[in-house]
């Protein structure tokens, strides 16, 4: 099924990648989420091309009844970022790969971070979600999307507490 959301940060396209690479950030997203645990770690350098892996321990409360039948109370997310070198207009472009450990279900999306000013810069996200469950992939995809979009726009508050956090 296919997920397409654009944000607005309130940071450079820069500051953004810098944030994506910084473990407090983590923490932040750990809070914004109301998830139970969040770690992550950096291979490369946000001035350049690098890649982050975070895994975010979240409950389940909010998700829709049927995933919540194959998940339980809680469920581990691995997330891998992989951001080219800024282009000469400080755009970076990259895939996001987001996987529910123990359930064939994941998210694999292009994004992008587009500079919209000194201080700000959107988010493109354009990907695919899937659940590879016999008989119910499809009911599964179309009940966690919305669910999967709130999380996704939760982006946009993690980034604002980021940046005043930093002022």
């Amino acid at each position: 099924m296919r997920v397409h959301e654009t944000l607005t940060l309130p940071l450079s396209a820069n500051e953004a990648a810098a944030m994506y690479a910084d473990p407090a950030y983590a923490e932040i997203r750990r809070d914004t989420l109301g998830a139970n645990d969040a770690t992550s770690s950096v291979d490369g350098d946000p001035a350049g091309a690098f890649t982050v892996r975070t895994e975010l321990v979240l409950p389940t409360d909010r998700a829709p009844e049927v995933a919540r039948r194959f998940v339980g109370s809680r469920l581990t997310v691995h997330e891998e970022q992989s951001w080219s070198a800024p282009a000469g207009d400080g755009s970076r472009t990259g895939r996001n790969r987001l996987e529910v450990a123990g359930m064939p279900a994941g998210i694999e999306a292009a994004v992008r971070l587009i500079p919209a000013g000194d201080d700000s810069c959107t988010l493109d996200i354009d990907g695919d979600l899937t659940a590879k469950v016999p008989l119910i992939g499809g009911r599964l995809e179309k009940a966690a999307l919305p669910y999967i979009s709130s999380v996704l726009k939760v982006e946009q508050k993690a980034a604002a507490t980021y940046r005043e956090r930093r002022v």
